[in-house]
């Protein structure tokens, strides 16, 4: 019999735990070795309510946890959202069935961040992928994938959400194939142009001279109220853009970054690279406020940058 021990550390992996623990193939939840956030300690909650028996993930040493896993029968390990490098002692206990969900279409966007990645590259659908853990991160064998359409007015969490929804077919997907031992291996091609790194810094501020109105746009929505937010500086001050819309503009000669509107109607409106952008909703340390009132709270008129000259 299939006995799962799953590996996360969010509760956006809680619908493929409970498919496991409906089933009644849920051995054990190992939980990540880190700093309690609101949403690790929310799983903690679930799990403990629910009576799922948890294990601590020692980041120094597999031999407790194997002996744990061995106590309780353990046979599958599924991971999700775990953020810890598996050690090869662990991926032998499972003897090639130990298994990684990554929300890309393998091998484009490998790396931390494949959501994020996607959304500020603008593509229209994603996959979940689900494959085998190897000591190369993401990428072992592929056993099954799910498609998921990606809407253009998508933010982060709307695709967590998708994602978190189709995690029990894709995983039921591969259970039912592991029981019939039907399960055909695919390779993954070995590289590709589109990764999904740490985002530097760096990377979130919107750089007007380089970035279209779409890119900008997508940036936005890719961080959205999450810590991966675009930023943009005025006046030495940075502020998160939260939404913009794409703007047909016909100006030309006008640096990209300036105001070029400002109106009760039209909202605050900046020149791009390749046309204009209205900047919808913007976070502040003093609240959220749409493009207009932003503007007039601290005092942008047309004809201002929205970049220092070294940007």
């Amino acid at each position: 019999m299939q006995k799962y021990a799953v590996f996360t550390g969010s509760c956006q992996s809680l619908t493929a735990i409970q498919y496991l623990h409906q089933s009644g193939q849920l051995a054990c939840v190992v939980l990540v070795d880190a700093q309690p956030t609101p949403d690790l300690m929310q799983l903690q909650h679930w799990l403990q309510q629910s009576g799922i028996k948890t294990l601590a993930y020692n980041l120094s040493d597999d031999k407790d946890l194997l002996s744990q896993l061995d106590s309780l029968a353990v046979n599958r390990g599924l991971i999700y959202l775990f953020r810890h490098k598996v050690r090869p002692a662990l991926i032998q206990y499972f003897s090639g069935h130990l298994v990684n969900i990554h929300p890309s279409p393998l091998p484009d966007y490998r790396g931390p961040f494949p959501l994020y990645w996607q959304l500020r590259n603008g593509e229209d659908k994603t996959k979940l992928t689900l494959h085998q853990v190897t000591e190369l991160l993401d990428c072992g064998d592929i056993a099954t994938d799910l498609e998921i359409e990606i809407h253009p007015f998508d933010t982060i969490s709307c695709v967590q959400y998708k994602v978190a929804q189709a995690l029990p077919e894709l995983v039921a997907k591969y259970c039912q194939l592991d029981e019939k031992q039907g399960i055909t291996w695919h390779k993954q091609g070995e590289t590709s142009d589109k990764t999904a790194p740490q985002v530097a810094q760096q990377q979130l501020i919107v750089n007007w001279h380089k970035q279209t109105s779409k890119q900008v746009v997508n940036m936005a929505r890719a961080g959205n109220a999450d810590a991966g937010c675009a930023l943009f500086q005025f006046r030495q001050e940075m502020f998160q853009l939260l939404q913009a819309s794409v703007v047909e503009s016909p100006l030309i000669g006008v640096q990209a970054g300036t105001v070029i509107e400002v109106d009760r109607h039209t909202g605050l409106v900046i020149k791009t690279i390749n046309g204009a952008l209205r900047l919808d909703v913007i976070g502040t340390q003093q609240g959220i406020f749409d493009g207009y009132r932003f503007a007039v709270l601290f005092g942008l008129e047309a004809g201002f940058t929205l970049m220092p000259e070294n940007n």
